[in-house]
């Protein structure tokens, strides 16, 4: 259970401190700390916002030098993640970038400060909205909890940012991986052109699958178009055989190209099925893609 004994004890670690001062402040100074953007809200804030009224202080006492805590308790992440401060649990989670606008919903971002690190949880994506444990907040939803960005926090503790991960030491928050954008469906789905959104959605599904590191920007170039690819293949391969090899290696060949054109034709695609790309298997391929990328988020 997540809930209430004051020291939350798992596998004989005591969960889990922050690094900082461990000193609780009087007053929460929230002046020129950060400004959280207006956007639309995800579920997973709307459950931040429901959790910080219900839980205002961790326990009865305050939240601040309880990060891990937080995370864990929020999150209802299983006991295996558990870890006795955030920087350990850092050390026991993959992190995906560092870079900290292209997080998606429900990310954790690390930190280095202080002996124990601290952690936070993205709850719009893109590092605007991170819900956290301490006084360094833009907004207190009670003793030491709230959100603050990225770059806020780090502008005024000075801690060094670690990156980002979709997993604490393995646990992970229910509902989360959508787009830090809430991009709408791309039509290329429909017309077989590609633009910005198609692009951005192929970006963020190759984050969170296929290992992509490169900017959410919705301009293409070779590691987009590699990952593209890959998700073009796997709903190939979702949808029969010969299977193609381009969903482990992102590299097009003659297996490929004819089951676009075969699995094209439920994309208007009424050209030969001869395994040589032309204008019309372009199209289709990118229909498809588009139709994946549109039902992965």
């Amino acid at each position: 259970m997540m809930g209430s004994p004051a020291l939350l004890v798992t596998a004989g670690l005591m969960l889990s401190a922050c690094g900082g001062s461990a000193v609780a402040e009087s007053t929460q100074d929230v002046s020129e700390i950060g400004t959280v953007e207006a956007e639309a809200n995800s579920p997973i804030y709307d459950r931040a916002r429901a959790y910080a009224a219900a839980h205002p202080t961790r326990d009865g006492g305050t939240w601040n030098q309880w990060c891990g805590s937080l995370m864990f308790r929020f999150g209802e992440l299983p006991a295996s993640s558990a870890r006795p401060t955030a920087i350990e649990a850092y050390r026991a989670s993959k992190i995906v970038s560092t870079n900290a606008s292209t997080a998606l919903i429900g990310a954790f971002h690390w930190w280095d400060i202080g002996s124990a690190g601290h952690v936070g949880a993205d709850l719009n994506g893109g590092g605007g909205t991170v819900f956290m444990a301490t006084y360094n907040l833009s907004q207190s939803w009670g003793d030491a909890i709230g959100i603050n960005s990225v770059a806020g926090y780090t502008a005024k503790t000075g801690a060094r940012y670690l990156g980002w991960s979709m997993d604490y030491a393995g646990g992970r928050i229910a509902g989360g991986g959508g787009s830090p954008s809430g991009l709408p469906q791309t039509t290329t789905e429909f017309d077989g052109i590609p633009g910005e959104i198609y692009y951005k959605r192929i970006q963020t599904v190759g984050q969170r699958d296929f290992g992509y590191t490169g900017p959410i920007d919705g301009v293409t170039g070779p590691m987009t178009e590699k990952v593209r690819v890959r998700i073009t293949a796997r709903e190939l391969n979702n949808r029969g055989t010969p299977r193609t090899s381009a969903q482990e290696d992102g590299i097009p060949g003659s297996i490929y190209w004819t089951r676009v054109q075969t699995v094209g034709r439920s994309f208007g695609y009424t050209g030969p099925i001869d395994g040589i790309p032309g204008p019309a298997t372009y199209t289709a391929e990118h229909r498809i893609c588009g139709y994946a990328v549109n039902r992965a988020f």
